[in-house]
This record gives C-alpha cells, sequence and structure tokens, in this order.
C-alpha cells in the first residue's frame, strides 16, 4: 500500500479558480449525509482569516488523490464563500477564526453539529500578544450560528488557549487543546502545553482542564478519535514556520488507548511515528500540524494534515517562476500546504 504523502493544496502555487484565499490550513474531514466534507482555515486578500468548506460530490468515496471543490458564492464561482459572515470590529474574534473541528454530539437529547475554532482579536497572526480563545458555531436550519462568547479562554499562566480537538464520547463534548503565554514570533521558542476537558453541553460547565503534554513534551495539536473499540491520538507540534534550529522535530505521530482518557498514561508510552518531516518533500519540510484521522468507505485510516514548506527566497523563487511563464507567488515569510495520506495499517493496530 503506497503511504507516500500526496499534495492537495499549496499556498505557493495558489489555489485556482480561487482568488480571494491566499492561504489555506487546518482541514477537518468529516462525511456528513453520505458526503465527504473538509472544513478549513482560510487567509483572506483583506488579511483576516475565517472558515471555509470543500467537498466532494455526493456519495463520491474518499481516497487520497480526491479533487476538492472549494465551496463559492452563487455565481461566483473564483470566490471562496466562507461558512459565515466575518464577526463585527468589537467581536473578540474578528481577526481570524482558524483551527475548525466538526463535530457531531447531542444536548438534551436532541441531535447536534458543531464547528470548534480558534479565534484571535489582533491583526498578526504569530508574536501575538493579544491572547487566543476557543470559540463555537452550531449548525442550525442549515446555517453555521456563531455562539457570541468564546467557549475557552487562556489562563494566568497560559493567556492564550487554541487547537481545539473534539469529541462526542459517551455522553460529554470532551476537548483537547492547547495552551501558551503566546504564538511565538520568529525567534521565540514554543511554550505550549495540551490540556484536555470534558462537558455536558460542549459550551460551558467544563470541567478543570488537566495538563495532558508538558512543554517538555512540546505537542500543539492532539486530534482522537474512536475506531471500533479504540481510541487514536494524532500528536504534532506547532510547525517551524521560519526552519529555525531550536524547535523540536515537526513530525506526525499517533497515540492509542483504549478509552478517551485524560491521563497520559492510559496511552501507548511511546508513540508511532506516521511521517517525518525533515527528510520529506520539500512541502511538509517546516513541519506538520492540524491533522485529523478519517475512516474510508473501504476502511482504511487516511490522515489529512496541515504542513509549512520549505524555507524559499521569495525573490529566487519568483525568479524561476516568472522565467518559466508562471505567476510568483504571493509574498509571505513562509507558505502553508495541506496533504494527505493512508496509515500504514500496521501503525494502526
Amino acid at each position: 500500500m503506497d503511504t507516500k504523502p500526496n499534495l492537495l493544496y499549496s499556498m505557493l502555487d495558489g489555489y485556482k479558480p480561487i482568488r480571494n484565499l491566499l492561504g489555506l490550513g487546518d482541514p477537518s474531514v468529516q462525511k456528513i449525509d453520505d458526503q465527504w466534507w473538509m472544513f478549513f482555515g482560510g487567509f483572506q486578500r483583506n488579511f483576516k482569516n475565517n472558515l471555509f468548506s470543500a467537498s466532494l460530490p455526493k456519495g463520491e468515496p474518499l481516497t487520497t488523490a480526491n479533487a476538492w471543490r472549494i465551496s463559492t458564492y452563487p455565481g461566483k464561482p473564483h470566490k471562496a464563500m466562507p461558512l459565515l459572515p466575518q464577526p463585527k470590529e468589537a467581536a473578540w474574534d474578528r481577526y481570524g477564526l482558524h483551527e475548525p473541528c466538526y463535530v457531531e454530539g447531542e444536548v438534551n437529547g436532541e441531535p447536534v453539529r458543531r464547528i470548534y475554532y480558534t479565534g484571535r482579536s489582533a491583526s498578526n497572526v504569530l508574536g501575538n500578544e493579544s491572547p487566543y480563545s476557543i470559540g463555537c458555531l452550531e449548525m442550525r436550519h442549515s446555517r453555521w450560528f456563531r455562539h457570541p462568547k468564546p467557549v475557552m479562554v487562556g489562563t494566568v499562566r497560559n493567556d492564550s488557549v487554541l487547537a481545539p480537538k473534539v469529541i462526542y464520547d459517551e455522553g460529554k463534548w470532551k476537548m483537547w487543546f492547547a495552551a501558551t503565554p503566546h504564538e511565538p514570533g520568529k525567534g521565540d521558542i514554543p511554550m505550549h502545553e495540551v490540556y484536555a476537558a470534558e462537558s455536558e453541553n460542549g459550551l460551558d460547565t467544563w470541567t478543570k482542564p488537566r495538563l495532558f503534554f508538558t512543554r517538555e513534551d512540546a505537542f500543539t495539536h492532539a486530534k482522537p478519535k474512536r475506531i471500533h473499540d479504540m481510541y487514536y491520538l494524532l500528536v504534532s507540534r506547532c510547525g517551524n514556520a521560519f526552519g529555525e534550529d531550536t524547535y523540536k522535530p515537526q513530525d506526525l505521530w499517533l497515540f492509542k488507548s483504549k478509552t478517551a482518557s485524560f491521563t497520559r498514561a492510559d496511552w501507548t508510552e511511546e508513540p508511532k511515528p506516521l511521517i517525518k518531516a525533515d527528510i520529506g518533500d520539500d512541502w511538509y519540510q517546516n513541519g506538520i500540524f492540524g491533522s485529523c484521522l478519517c475512516v474510508d468507505d473501504s476502511g482504511e485510516l487516511i490522515v489529512f494534515f496541515s504542513a509549512i514548506n520549505k524555507s524559499i527566497y521569495w525573490l529566487n523563487e519568483a525568479s524561476y517562476r516568472l522565467k518559466r511563464g508562471k505567476k510568483p507567488p504571493f509574498p509571505a515569510p513562509f507558505y502553508f500546504t495541506v496533504g494527505n495520506m493512508r496509515v500504514d495499517e500496521t501503525k494502526a493496530k
């Protein structure tokens, strides 16, 4: 079985025919009503982030090579349509909605569809001194509605909470999330921890967050998924955006447990490495993050993930492309990609 990572989207190449997105990442892939959907965070030409979607035709099976279609405005095939309007200027998440996590569950016996996300109130993404918080969208009458307040906020130790990974399990909404004093800028060393908490309604009443990964572990994203009688936890770090030597390996790992436990010792002691970024293709050499695990229609496992392209010098890249009659990439300090791959079955058992 071919388990080589497959590139789906590259910020370097753009997203033709879409013109209003400069970057996208953090795919959350889920089969909904016999149709595969991908929710992702998109960086727009107004330099704000929002949440968007892409889909496969209804009934089409999931493979690693699917051609996803980004949802657009009616009659405007070149303009990606966000899930909801940009929050107003006074809103706590007005500058950015990132890192969506789709989940289905119940509240008071009624089915609920939600997307949890990271929100920010400052214009800059990295080196941000304004705290990140975690918010929630809920599907009502076939439309996404934004919960007006954050569902999780930072603490004195960690101003920012981000990267929510939520499942509905045994009647509880269970969230793994990252916490940090601030998102690292160039020259900073990441200081992320991962916590876990649960709630009856998934909006408040959260239990006291429990430390799952320490700063020494240096993990940022921890996405759980139940498959039959086993729980899998995809784990990654924050992505080494600037290719700095001080960062720990930016790979993708898989833990397993018989329960969705908030106790680290209940999961496998040593994770299975799925992808090693630094020895891989250029498009994911600077790190992997924002992943999710899917079971395709044949029962095989497929990982979707974000990554950061190997650091490039923009003038050289622009010159290279212009000489070949190609449009140069948008000037940026780093370039996101989105990819997927089949999981070696021996690593998932």
